[in-house]
């Protein structure tokens, strides 16, 4: 007897620009969609003001952040890991809801 096909687990999660990393961070690339990741991640981040997780990071802070500035808002911790000119192209985030 064979079983043939993907077997979905419920904490696989699979989008592109999206890395599980071992401290429970994720690694987001800056053109994830807000929606996208909200989906992936069961977050609530509002997209009203931003399409992309580093728009909404333009808009929070108010500024165009520097790699290794980090900022806390909507119960997740964001970090700059990359930025190339005027656009954050990597970032590392963190649920703060437990903890």
């Amino acid at each position: 007897e064979e079983i043939v096909g993907d077997i979905d687990d419920e904490h696989d999660i699979d989008l592109v620009g999206l890395t599980a990393q071992a401290d429970g961070s994720w690694i987001v690339d800056g053109s994830v969609t807000i929606r996208d990741l909200n989906r992936a991640l069961g977050w609530q981040l509002p997209d009203e003001d931003a399409s992309t997780i580093a728009g909404l990071v333009l808009f929070e802070s108010r500024t165009i952040p520097n790699p290794g500035q980090e900022f806390r808002f909507h119960n997740i911790r964001f970090r700059i890991l990359k930025r190339e000119g005027n656009k954050v192209t990597s970032l590392r985030l963190w649920s703060t809801k437990h903890g």
